[in-house]
C-alpha cells in the first residue's frame, strides 16, 4: 500500500470586497500549515491553486474566503 503525502490546505479570509490576498499571502498560510502538521516549511511551494472568493458572514461581518492548496 503507497502511503500518502502531506499537503497544506489553507482557508484565508479577507473582508468582504477586499483585493485578491497575493501569492506571497497564500503561500505563508500554506507554511503555516505545514508547520501544523508537524512539517518544515517549504518557503518556496513551486505550485498552488486557489478557489474563491467564497462569500462568508460571520456574526454578522461579511468575508471574502479563499481555498488554496499544494499541488
Amino acid at each position: 500500500m503507497s502511503r500518502a503525502t502531506a499537503t497544506a490546505l489553507a482557508v484565508v479570509r479577507v473582508p468582504k470586497g477586499a483585493p485578491r490576498p497575493s501569492d506571497a499571502e497564500f503561500r505563508r498560510a500554506l507554511d503555516e500549515d505545514l508547520a501544523r502538521l508537524g512539517l518544515e516549511p517549504r518557503h518556496e511551494i513551486p505550485d498552488f491553486c486557489v478557489a474563491g472568493p467564497f462569500p462568508v458572514s460571520l456574526d454578522g461581518q461579511e468575508f471574502d474566503e479563499y481555498v488554496v492548496w499544494e499541488r
